[in-house]
């Protein structure tokens, strides 16, 4: 994939799946009513991140978009280089060169990087722009099939492990509750992509569903 997508997969889907708990139906008491004793189940977390490379549809709709700028990608890859020559020979030949060539080489140095600057960030946020309209079908199945997936299996809080490392907001999970491996397995399962390989698991073993506390 292009590496100008940087993280913008996992920041929407962090945004799109980190709030799994509050979305939850809330909690029933033996009177039916909302509020009571907090519902007994499961907590477990999983690792949105390897997302864009696991989950097929979602790939899938990531291949199709690199497509689309591949040419634009390949230009300022041959771009940068192009400056990091130029920035050699001005180091290492400049000195000996008459003092007009060298400020014509610094200008044209500048004036390329300056360029280069532009069309990438044009580049980054019309690929970010794509990524997100293409993905979002799929992003709103992951939604809906994560409270689908924790109701099966008796799970009442999912944490989301790229949010939790970045806020500090989790110091500890069980290898056990990682429900990782075993949620993209079952995605997969039940939206099949024709002709997509099977994803490398993420965790050693498998992950399953965590166990009753």
């Amino acid at each position: 994939m292009l590496k100008v997508k940087f993280a913008a997969a996992a920041a929407f889907l962090l945004v799109a799946l980190t709030g799994i708990a509050s979305a939850q139906q809330p909690a029933q008491n033996s009177q039916g009513a909302a509020g009571g004793n907090v519902p007994d189940g499961k907590i477990a977390v999983i690792n949105t991140q390897v997302f864009p490379e696991q989950i097929g549809e979602l790939k899938q709709k990531y291949q199709q978009v690199d497509g689309q700028f591949k040419d634009r990608y390949e230009k300022l890859k041959n771009l940068d280089n192009q400056l990091k020559q130029m920035e050699t020979d001005i180091r290492t030949k400049g000195p000996s060169w008459p003092a007009e060539k060298q400020q014509q080489a610094q200008e044209e140095y500048d004036r390329l990087k300056k360029q280069g600057g532009r069309e990438f960030e044009d580049l980054k946020s019309e690929y970010d722009r794509t990524v997100d309209t293409a993905t979002k079908p799929v992003r709103d199945k992951l939604y809906q099939f994560v409270e689908k997936y924790a109701g099966q299996h008796g799970i009442v809080l999912v944490l989301n492990l790229a949010g939790a490392a970045q806020t500090g907001s989790l110091a500890y999970w069980h290898p056990g509750s990682d429900i990782t491996d075993d949620f993209v397995a079952e995605y997969n399962k039940a939206n099949p992509v024709p002709n997509a390989a099977a994803p490398a698991p993420t965790n050693k073993p498998a992950a399953k569903p965590p166990s009753n506390r």
